[in-house]
């Protein structure tokens, strides 16, 4: 599949300057002449960062993960009930396809970016540039694949390097890993602000994939993973330390904002622009269309204000889920940011002029603005409201999980980072002994905690439970995001229905309008009341492709298929 990647790479677009091409044509020869060029050359690795989607498309993932797929216990799709693949697919053009198309553009600038008259500053930045995108590809590729062919060689298409055989992936790792600090010492500090990559776009990479491999590390090898969680703390603190960044006093405009460029919580942001580059998310979230919705799981993940979980805080704060007020009274702000607190909307029962449903009954509202009502909104591919893509949230959420890992964590080191996201949000401060978690003075002790279903992969100290609450809340639409959170995690059976019925769960509607929907016995929705969903150990990776084995079978090389596929 490598070799069929670097095949593919002559055939996308701006790849004229990668093969032989007629004279008036750029090639690999005569285009290589200016900073404007490399530039120029550099952008379309941007559209590796899917943000909102493209025209018509939606996109809930911010990066490509496991292709579209949203297979996550906070949000169901409003289209199909994805289940987890049986058999091994024969291909899988995108996600490994197009990583290597990029990669392969990346390592052809870091060939070339030398040979081009400009400032030693610049060349060293657009090396950094390049070394930024190809180490983030790569950690990509092994989130989906683990064990990947790796070069970082621009090769010729009939050179034997192309059916190199897979690199373990812990190698792999430590190659992203180092080549992210590179680049972070190469590039500069700001460049055209957070629209393009910069040292601090490079150093929030950095604290992602540090902060994956040393829990990845822990709980699916049993390894030692400290040393990447140090790191994912410096590089976060590298971001932190800098003035500049500054969270939004508003959570939801990172959101719903026309314009996030220069904003002082975004690291890295995706713009779209009337008539050149738009989606179709707030098109999606606007209309008649059938939305996906959160989950009940994902609903009673809300804590109350006080910063307690629902089943601990209290009947003066959490008022029960009878009715729609109830359900939000005290809750986290986020929760009626991110959905419509007064009416549910659901098959038999849609509300508004635009008849909103959605397949859980709870209603999306977090990417409305009203500064952009009208055709632009109702209309699809003509949304143009920005997406980030790398923000200080995350980075503080990062820094604070890898001090709960580490079992280090002071209350100065909850205050510097997750305490600022929770004071945001409008609930009350953590504080810890290193190990537990207290709000308001209480201990806090989450009964989910313990339940049958976390024991069956580990039940966790209490301060790492509710440092990985506050990022399932503060994300709830990053979707890709929490499935990489989940698998990094091994908890994969939070999506199984079996184990967790409450995934397959949405609002306590009562008796519903009509017979489109299907509620359980106490009322909740039944999202898809004939489906289940079962997840075993082989889906923490994707198949390897068999056309792909095959093609390397051919040449003489062994590509292993992963585990159980």
């Amino acid at each position: 599949m490598f070799a069929t990647a670097l095949l593919a790479g002559s055939a996308v677009s701006c790849s004229d300057y990668l093969t032989d091409d007629p004279a008036d044509k750029f090639t690999n020869d005569n285009f290589w002449q200016s900073e404007d060029n490399v530039k120029t050359f550099s952008w379309l690795n941007y559209d590796t960062f899917y943000g909102y989607g493209n025209g018509t498309t939606i996109g809930l993932s911010f990066f490509y993960y496991h292709g579209s797929d949203y297979r996550v216990d906070d949000n169901l799709s409003a289209f199909t009930f994805y289940q987890m693949p049986v058999t091994a697919a024969t291909t899988n053009v995108y996600s490994w396809n197009e990583y290597y198309t990029l990669i392969r553009r990346c390592n052809l600038m870091l060939e070339k970016v030398p040979t081009v008259s400009m400032s030693a500053e610049k060349k060293n930045h657009y090396l950094g540039v390049a070394k930024f995108f190809r180490a983030y590809t790569y950690f990509r590729l092994v989130q989906k694949f683990g064990d990947v062919p790796y070069t970082d060689k621009y090769l010729a298409q009939d050179a034997p390097e192309v059916y190199a055989p897979s690199m373990p992936r812990a190698q792999v790792m430590d190659k992203v890993i180092a080549e992210l600090e590179e680049a972070a010492n190469l590039m500069l500090v700001s460049d055209d602000k957070n629209a393009t990559a910069n040292k601090y776009t490079a150093y929030a990479a950095l604290s992602n994939a540090c902060i994956y491999e040393g829990t990845y590390r822990k709980y699916h090898l049993g390894q030692d993973g400290s040393a990447y969680l140090n790191k994912a703390k410096t590089a976060s603190l590298a971001i932190m330390n800098n003035p500049s960044y500054k969270l939004n006093a508003d959570w939801k405009s990172l959101y719903n904002s026309v314009e996030l460029l220069g904003n002082s919580e975004v690291i890295l942001a995706k713009r779209y622009l009337t008539n050149v580059l738009m989606h179709s998310l707030q098109n999606y979230t606007n209309t008649s269309t059938i939305q996906y919705g959160i989950t009940k799981w994902a609903a009673d993940s809300y804590v109350t204000t006080n910063g307690l979980p629902i089943q601990q805080s209290g009947n003066a704060q959490y008022q029960g889920d009878d009715d729609i007020t109830k359900t939000f009274a005290n809750r986290d702000p986020r929760f009626g940011k991110t959905v419509n607190t007064t009416n549910y909307g659901y098959k038999g029962k849609p509300f508004g002029t635009a008849a909103l449903v959605s397949m859980s009954g709870y209603v999306f509202e977090l990417y409305n603005n009203p500064a952009t009502s009208g055709p632009d909104v109702t209309t699809g591919g003509r949304n143009y409201t920005d997406a980030p893509l790398f923000t200080l949230s995350e980075v503080y959420l990062n820094y604070a999980e890898a001090c709960a890992e580490l079992g280090t964590a002071t209350n100065n080191d909850l205050d510097i980072s997750i305490n600022k996201v929770r004071a945001r949000a409008g609930i009350a401060p953590l504080t810890t002994n290193g190990i537990n978690a207290s709000a308001n003075g209480v201990l806090i002790n989450d009964p989910r905690r313990t339940s049958a279903l976390e024991q069956i992969s580990g039940v966790v100290s209490p301060l790492i439970w509710e440092v990985r609450r506050e990022r399932q809340i503060e994300f709830m639409s990053w979707t890709t995001l929490r499935q990489a959170d989940i698998y990094r995690w091994k908890k994969g059976d939070y999506l199984d229905t079996s184990k967790n019925p409450d995934v397959n769960l949405g609002a306590r509607i009562g008796t519903p309008v009509g017979s489109q929907t299907q509620v359980d016995a106490n009322g909740y929705v039944k999202i898809y009341p004939a489906s289940t969903r079962t997840f075993e150990a082989k889906h923490y990776l994707m198949n390897i492709p068999t056309n792909d084995i095959d093609l390397y079978k051919a040449q003489g090389v062994e590509l292993k298929q992963n585990p159980g596929w």
